[in-house]
């Protein structure tokens, strides 16, 4: 009779990976509001790691030097700029949030208009009090996460500068440790650094292009808080399927509201002719060069990443489940074999 038995050095091993696991919920329930600061720093090491390289190659810089110039560069051309136009934006809407009636006097006079005008009844009352109180809620919630973000972005810089300096070591301990074929530690990088370049330059290329469009449109028309306009374009832009259509739709039907008609048309044919094939363009150009992803996979990501974390989950949603749908193919070309009944071998 045979006993079946569990060796020593099997339950060592559930052991540490129970600790393992533990140790690693601890940390994550610690530092859980570092992980967006985490997911920025991949990516801007992905996108610099090239020039990195070739500063290094070219210039025979050490690291160090490189990575703080690259840093340098993306701090005066991409955070400080935004940063700016935050300030700007914040400093233009809380006028509007402390009296929050301005909303409903907007959405007043706009249903008014479509009332009257085009016989359409699209928002009552109740629904016009109701969008008006969460427009007004969500504008205080992304002026209240101002100092997150600041904080957010001073750990990203902090935990860029280190992978930076130590990326090419990291990038072989990856390929090394990852528990795949050497093919699929290939395919599953591969894929993360496509996806990463496509969505970090892609969607704001793209937003900035139509806000920028959009602007002039909003300054050739004459009205009043253009540039804030074009700002809150270019965040909107960022939105799959509605896009700069929710910005610019409201302001055309508003200026029509007011009883400038003349502006109203003209804007509405300027933002739906060329800011609309703005999009359409610059986005099938740049995809076709960067190799995009689905539209329904941007979709679903943008809904999990702004939730996950925060206005950095434009690029890491769609990243999240292309990197799902990776890892299932990955798993399929590993153990897929596995669930396949064999067929029975035939003697001669």
């Amino acid at each position: 009779m045979t006993t079946n038995t569990i060796h020593p050095s099997k339950i060592y091993q559930f052991i540490l990976i129970g600790v393992i696991l533990l140790l690693a919920w601890v940390l994550w329930k610690q530092l859980s509001f570092m992980f967006p600061s985490l997911l920025g720093a991949i990516a801007l090491y992905i996108l610099l790691k090239d020039p990195m390289l070739f500063m290094i190659k070219k210039w025979k810089m050490k690291d160090w030097v490189a990575s703080v110039l690259l840093m340098l560069a993306t701090l005066l051309i991409i955070i400080i700029p935004t940063f700016f136009l935050i300030r700007m934006v914040i400093f233009r809407v809380e006028p509007f949030l402390s009296t929050p009636d301005f909303f409903t006097q907007v959405f007043n006079e706009m249903n008014t208009f479509l009332h009257d005008e085009l016989g359409l009844a699209i928002i009552t009352k109740e629904s016009m009090m109701k969008i008006s109180g969460q427009v007004t809620q969500f504008a205080k919630e992304i002026l209240s996460g101002t100092f997150r973000q600041v904080a957010i972005l001073i750990f990203m810089y902090l935990l860029l500068f280190f992978i930076m300096v130590n990326g090419r070591k990291l990038e072989v301990f990856l390929r090394r440790n990852l528990p795949f074929s050497h093919e699929n530690r290939g395919k599953v990088l591969d894929e993360v650094t496509r996806m990463v370049r496509s969505n970090a330059i892609t969607i704001p290329l793209v937003a900035l292009l139509q806000g920028s469009v959009a602007m002039i449109g909003y300054f050739i028309f004459g009205l009043n808080e253009a540039l804030l306009l074009g700002v809150l374009t270019i965040i909107s832009s960022m939105i799959p399927m509605i896009g700069a259509l929710l910005v610019y739709l409201p302001v055309v039907i508003y200026t029509l509201a007011t009883g400038s008609i003349g502006a109203g048309i003209g804007l509405g044919l300027w933002c739906f002719i060329l800011v609309g094939s703005v999009d359409n363009v610059a986005r099938f150009m740049l995809q076709k060069k960067l190799a995009g992803v689905h539209p329904i996979i941007t979709i679903l990501g943008v809904i999990v990443g702004t939730k996950l974390f925060g206005l950095i989950g434009l690029i890491f949603g769609p990243l999240t489940i292309t990197l799902f749908i990776v890892l299932l193919k990955v798993y399929f070309n590993e153990f897929g074999h596995l669930s396949t009944p064999r067929r029975p071998s035939v003697q001669k």
